[in-house]
C-alpha cells in the first residue's frame, strides 16, 4: 500500500487522466447524492470549498445550497499568531466575494464575506485527494482540514467528496487524522 505521499501522488495522478467532460457529469452525479443525502437536508450553515485541479467541482453544490436559502461557508487560509489555518467564511457577494489565496484556490474576501464561528456549521464538504471505504482521508498534506475539523461541533457531519477512483480499500491512518462521517462518489455512499 506504501506510504501516504506514495498514495497521493497515485492518487493525484489518476484524477489528473479524468477529462474535463468526466469531470463535470461525475461532479453532478455526487452532488446530486449529497443533496439528496439525510443530513444536507437537516443542514442549515455548509462549509464547502472551492474546486480547482480536476477536484469534484462544488459550483453545482454552492448554487444548490444558495437557491434553497442555507447559508455557504468557503474556507479561507490566514494565519493567526503566524500560523496559516482555515477560517471560515459565509459567501454574502459572489460576484466580489472571491479571489484566488493559497495556492491559486479561489477563496473569500473579507471585505465581502463574513466570519462564521465553526460551531454553527452543520456540515462541512471536504475535500480530499484519496479517501477509503471506512472514512479515512489523504488531504494535501498540509493539514489544515485536520485542525479545522476538530474545530467543528461534534455533531457537525464531516461529509468527503471524490470520484470513485479516488476510493481505496485503506489508507494509512495517523492519530491526528479525521474520520468522514460519509465519503460520496458518483457511484456510492459509504458511511
Amino acid at each position: 500500500m506504501g506510504d501516504k505521499r506514495e498514495l497521493r501522488k497515485e492518487a493525484l495522478n489518476i484524477r489528473k487522466e479524468l477529462s474535463a467532460m468526466e469531470v463535470v457529469q461525475k461532479s453532478k452525479l455526487i452532488t446530486e447524492k449529497l443533496i439528496s443525502f439525510d443530513g444536507f437536508h437537516k443542514s442549515k450553515c455548509i462549509m464547502a470549498y472551492m474546486d480547482f485541479k480536476n477536484e469534484v467541482m462544488t459550483g453545482f453544490l454552492i448554487d444548490h445550497c444558495l437557491n434553497l436559502g442555507k447559508t455557504v461557508v468557503l474556507p479561507l487560509i490566514d494565519s493567526m499568531d503566524g500560523v496559516k489555518k482555515i477560517f471560515p467564511y459565509a459567501l454574502i457577494d459572489r460576484e466580489r466575494g472571491l479571489k484566488p489565496g493559497t495556492y491559486g484556490i479561489l477563496e473569500p474576501v473579507k471585505e465581502f464575506s463574513e466570519r462564521i464561528d465553526p460551531k454553527d456549521i452543520d456540515l462541512v464538504v471536504v475535500p480530499g485527494v484519496a479517501f477509503d471505504v471506512k472514512g479515512g482521508r489523504i488531504g494535501y498534506g498540509a493539514g489544515y482540514y485536520d485542525v479545522f475539523l476538530r474545530e467543528v461541533r461534534e455533531d457537525c457531519l464531516k461529509v468527503g467528496i471524490a470520484f470513485e477512483i479516488q476510493v481505496f480499500p485503506s489508507i494509512p491512518k495517523e492519530e491526528h487524522d479525521i474520520l468522514m462521517d460519509a465519503v460520496i462518489t458518483e457511484n456510492r455512499i459509504y458511511l
